[in-house]
């Protein structure tokens, strides 16, 4: 399974890298790296679905939750102010760029098998000895922290989003690391829990996901930017 990912990851970094070459609007491109994602990765788990059924599964909620993070977003952008996505070519969500609805199931596919990984060097009876399950979360949120972190770094450079009016360290918004950082932990709890259960337990459990995100977002706002 680990192989055919690492493969289609070089061929998608491959082919990303010369999209973003390409002389059009930010916005579409990154629409296509979205659906190019959605195209190699959730074909590649969708045909192999009985062979390994949790790659897909780890795709789907991946993209679940990251059609509702449209709304942490637009609470930054459109009630703090702290976040801005400039005009790009596309389609907006609120203040959102529309390509923001599937952006986040890429980082999120690659948080969710480094815990599948780290999972994988233990037994099924180990698990409960060792308390696997709390440490594969936290090696979800070690994972976003590194990934959010590179990205609020770089992507600024695309002219893609920026953070502003608030402290930073470069071009890292200080108040979102300790949210992301959650946010890997909540997106593992969440896939955790919805193993084997129904479409809809699946998606009451990515809204969840958000809405745990948006409130770390909010609270670590307001101690961080107003009360510190």
């Amino acid at each position: 399974m680990y192989r055919s990912v690492l493969i289609l990851s070089v061929l998608f970094a491959a082919i990303s890298a010369g999209t973003l070459l390409v002389p059009i609007p930010v916005g579409w491109q990154f629409l296509i790296l979205v659906l190019l994602f959605a195209g190699l990765f959730g074909g590649h788990s969708f045909r192999n679905r009985h062979r390994w059924p949790e790659l897909w599964r780890i795709w789907l909620f991946s993209t679940l939750v990251s059609i509702f993070q449209v709304l942490p977003d637009w609470f930054l952008s459109a009630v703090l102010g702290v976040l801005v996505f400039p005009e790009d070519g596309l389609f907006k969500f609120g203040n959102v760029s529309g390509y923001m609805a599937g952006l986040w199931a890429i980082p999120f596919f690659f948080i969710l098998l480094a815990s599948r990984f780290y999972q994988s060097s233990y037994s099924s009876t180990q698990w409960l000895t060792h308390g696997t399950e709390f440490k594969a979360a936290l090696v979800a949120a070690s994972v976003a922290i590194l990934i959010f972190g590179f990205s609020e770094a770089t992507l600024w450079t695309l002219g893609s989003w920026y953070a502003r009016d608030v402290m930073m360290i470069g071009h890292i918004a200080v108040y979102v690391l300790i949210p992301e950082f959650l946010l890997g932990f909540f997106l593992y709890q969440y896939f955790h829990e919805s193993q084997n259960r129904g479409g809809w337990i699946q998606l009451y459990n990515a809204i969840k996901v958000s809405i745990l995100y948006t409130g770390s977002l909010a609270l670590s706002y307001l101690f961080l930017e107003k009360v510190a």
